[in-house]
């Protein structure tokens, strides 16, 4: 095996393994004891961190984080995987803000010159924008963490009250910007979607035993999972304009019904958290959408509109 090749599979081999000796690195590489020496010494040149243990029951092991071996990309690969990074630079938080830059700048750095000028134009010409929210997100990497390894934490969330709540999260997803993170809430004793904006304080717990097992069937279609017991019919009828507007909504886009005229209504469920949310939407709407159910969103606009009334005189 040529030396280059022998490296790359001695990166992969050390990075698979919590604990290794010279000796079966060398019979798996087919290479004698003292070309392994070498080998490992050329790889802590090159920035593999190992770290040696002498005596009996010693060996070597990788220090820190792992580190990849070399991969090759083509153009295309390479503009795909450096723009679904840049994708993510309008975002004020990420769980992993200086690794996505430190990254970026690694591998723009041993690009062609050619391709760099072509990544650099096409940034003049192609934006994934998200509406910018200036808003800290200071426990997004915890809770993260906290979903990956499924452990019971305590969050201070701030709503319409501040309060402290135990969760055990579920996942975490953006949308429109923001953060949000469906957790199963011991308090509520069910599953609560958190936006992660809110969350004022955490801290683990101390005593694991409420973990809930969230296996892979548990989780299935987690994100925005709603609860059937608390869904309310919504119907809306649309103006051509308001059903202009209603497409541009990721949600409501799927449940709009087209009539031969132009007009057309919604019919949907949703849950009846979403109530404040729809009674702005569809007032910001005026004349182009008329709500028919359910009943308390109606209420609550005729209530809006005569407050709003009042205010303007």
């Amino acid at each position: 095996m040529h030396k280059a090749q022998r490296l790359v599979q001695l990166i992969m081999l050390v990075n698979e393994r919590k604990k290794f000796t010279i000796q079966e690195l060398a019979d798996e590489c087919g290479v004698s004891r003292r070309t392994m020496i070498r080998d490992l010494m050329e790889l802590s040149e090159l920035g593999v961190p190992l770290y040696s243990q002498t005596g009996p029951g010693g060996g070597y092991r990788v220090l820190r984080e792992k580190v990849l071996p070399p991969i090759s990309f083509t153009e295309h690969e390479t503009m795909a995987l450096f723009f679904a990074c840049q994708s993510l630079r309008n975002y004020k938080s990420l769980p992993f803000t200086n690794e996505v830059d430190m990254a970026l700048h690694k591998f723009f750095h041993y690009l062609s010159s050619e391709l760099k000028q072509k990544i650099e134009q096409m940034q003049q010409r192609l934006i994934f924008w998200i509406p910018p929210h200036d808003i800290e997100v200071p426990f997004l990497r915890d809770l993260l963490e906290g979903a990956l390894e499924q452990r019971v934490v305590t969050i201070v969330y701030e709503a319409a009250t501040r309060r402290e709540r135990m969760i055990q999260p579920l996942g975490i997803y953006t949308m429109n910007g923001l953060w949000y993170c469906q957790a199963y809430c011991f308090l509520a004793e069910d599953y609560r979607v958190f936006r992660m904006d809110r969350v004022k304080d955490f801290s683990d717990e101390g005593d694991q035993s409420k973990q809930i097992d969230m296996n892979e069937d548990h989780i299935e279609q987690w994100v925005m999972r709603m609860d059937e017991s608390d869904m309310l019919e919504l119907e809306v009828d649309l103006t051509p304009e308001g059903i202009r507007r209603c497409q541009s909504d990721l949600w409501l886009a799927p449940s709009i019904e087209l009539h031969e005229n132009g007009s057309g209504t919604i019919r949907t469920k949703m849950s009846s958290s979403f109530t404040t949310w729809a009674v702005h939407f569809f007032l910001g709407l005026g004349m182009e959408a008329n709500v028919k159910q359910p009943q308390v969103v109606r209420e609550q606009i005729k209530n809006k509109l005569h407050d709003l009334l009042n205010q303007y005189g």
